[in-house]
């Protein structure tokens, strides 16, 4: 077990637990998202998208996950991650998808998730994209809040609440944020990171971001590591 005399218990990591390892498989599981967005097509839907995870990370020989996949398209977007998805919802040619995405690689846990929008430089789908770059922002924002000013998980939550609002987007509360490492995380915590009331170390939390748009009737999705 690794721990710093300073290190919370929920901040704990395994023996085998080796940074490098773990941030060749957060490199690995972007660029095979990176892929899969290349290769999703209009008409697909969820069971489609599941079937293109698994095949490209088959390619690179990754067979467990650690959380189930998740491929959302057009009204299913707006979905929290426990929703039973409606398979007679089809991507559009103008539409938007998100992917979020645990793998488990070389007995380290990635954990990425990102939203794409079908022909994004057609006119049809700017409504989407600006959509698709607002959780990117708040994200970001939201990151730069933790490096800078070392607020804590619930802070956080407050924080990326009130930007969704001034970006006329509601923040789901659903998508707390969590730890990872090596695998399974879960020996060492199950803390949800937006009730912490503590400030996330870096490289062992992940921040999550899922914004929805009444008006679009859309939802967009961004998560990755809080990395200092």
């Amino acid at each position: 077990m690794n721990m710093k005399p300073e290190m919370r218990p929920s901040e704990q990591t395994g023996d085998k637990f080796n940074l490098k390892t773990y941030f060749q498989a957060r490199t690995a599981c972007i660029e095979v998202v990176g892929k899969i967005s290349r290769n999703v097509v209009p008409g697909m839907n969820e069971a489609d998208g599941q079937e293109l995870i698994k095949s490209e990370f088959a390619k690179i020989g990754v067979t467990k996950f650690w959380h189930p996949s998740k491929f959302r398209v057009g009204i299913e977007t707006l979905k929290t991650f426990r929703d039973v998805p409606d398979q007679n919802v089809k991507l559009k040619p103008y539409d938007m998808f998100f992917l979020d995405v645990g793998p488990v690689i070389d007995h380290h846990e990635a954990d990425y998730g990102e939203t794409f929008v079908l022909n994004p430089l057609d006119i049809k789908s700017e409504k989407y994209l600006e959509l698709a770059k607002k959780a990117e922002i708040i994200w970001e924002e939201t990151a730069n809040e933790w490096k800078t000013n070392k607020l804590s998980g619930a802070e956080l939550f407050k924080y990326a609440e009130r930007l969704a609002l001034s970006l006329e987007c509601i923040l789901n509360p659903m998508m707390a944020g969590h730890r990872l490492g090596d695998f399974p995380h879960a020996l060492f915590s199950k803390d949800r990171l937006f009730e912490m009331d503590f400030a996330p170390a870096e490289n062992l939390w992940v921040l999550e971001i899922h914004i929805r748009s009444p008006q679009l009737e859309r939802g967009a999705f961004f998560e990755d590591i809080l990395i200092s």
